[in-house]
């Protein structure tokens, strides 16, 4: 009997320390006392959305890599803020150049690697002032603050193996606009491609980038995927599909389409620069 005692009397003290220590493991709650109606305790930690270091009552550390609420919903399974910024990254077609949650081509930089090395208010900047090659979508605050969330939950959950490999960066000088695409589609058009890195200087014309793959808005004739037979009927001919629109037929040999195409495919076999002038 005695033992008995004794050893509900050690279980209890175990599981008030282990109780205890899990508590002060939580350093947030020292100074914050969160209103319960708008926060989700049952998803565990603080930490488990707002990042920081809960181990600390140091604040210089318990905030290191601290998020901000507004973009916290990332961590909120289901929540409007990413399920509206995930709306966002399919109307603006974000997977024809990056990789999210796993998913789209790799013409840019890898989003679901990110997180790991900068803060979400960069990736809010980085929206807000486009890098080269990048469209401005002219995003209100709001939108822009849905889409950082979305991106952030996308790697939570995203599997990301090694480095990111480096993209295809050209600095040569000599024989700028001198290839097909500059010359025919870059005073309207911008691209993203995989043999010769960012062409064309245009914004009148929808930006290119991954045209053929299938995170590009279906805007081909019937509201379809490009492939390359929808892509040379519509240089041959833009108004027989679409009356209104105002670009003008593009007159291409065959030689020089089969170049042009080499260069917007990332599926066909990449060519030099000089090739394709």
């Amino acid at each position: 009997m005695a033992t008995g005692r004794a050893f509900l009397t050690s279980l209890a003290v175990l599981l008030l320390l282990c109780c205890g220590s899990a508590h002060a493991a939580d350093s947030c709650l020292g100074c914050h006392r969160p209103h319960y109606r708008s926060h989700y305790r049952e998803l565990g930690s603080c930490a488990g959305c707002h990042r920081g270091d809960p181990r600390s009552d140091r604040m210089s550390v318990a905030h290191h890599g601290l998020v901000a609420a507004r973009f916290s919903w990332s961590g909120v399974p289901g929540s409007a803020p990413v399920a509206r910024g995930n709306a966002l990254l399919d109307t603006f077609a974000c997977r024809r150049c990056h990789n999210t949650a796993g998913r789209g081509n790799r013409l840019a930089s890898n989003l679901d690697q990110l997180p790991a090395g900068t803060t979400p208010e960069n990736l809010f900047a980085s929206i807000e002032a486009p890098a080269q090659q990048m469209p401005d979508f002219k995003l209100e605050q709001g939108a822009k603050t849905d889409l950082v969330n979305a991106l952030l939950a996308g790697a939570r959950g995203a599997t990301v193996r090694g480095k990111e490999r480096p993209l295809v960066v050209h600095f040569e000088t000599e024989g700028k606009g001198e290839n097909v695409f500059e010359k025919k589609c870059g005073p309207c058009h911008k691209m993203l491609t995989a043999a010769l890195g960012g062409v064309g200087r245009g914004t009148v014309g929808p930006n290119l980038s991954g045209l053929f793959s299938e995170f590009y808005p279906l805007t081909a004739a019937g509201l379809k995927r490009w492939d390359t037979p929808a892509l040379e009927k519509w240089l041959r001919n833009p108004r027989e599909f679409r009356p209104a629109t105002q670009m003008r037929p593009v007159l291409l040999k065959k030689a020089e389409y089969d170049l042009l195409l080499q260069i917007m495919d990332p599926t066909s076999r990449p060519v030099a620069a000089k090739a394709a002038r």
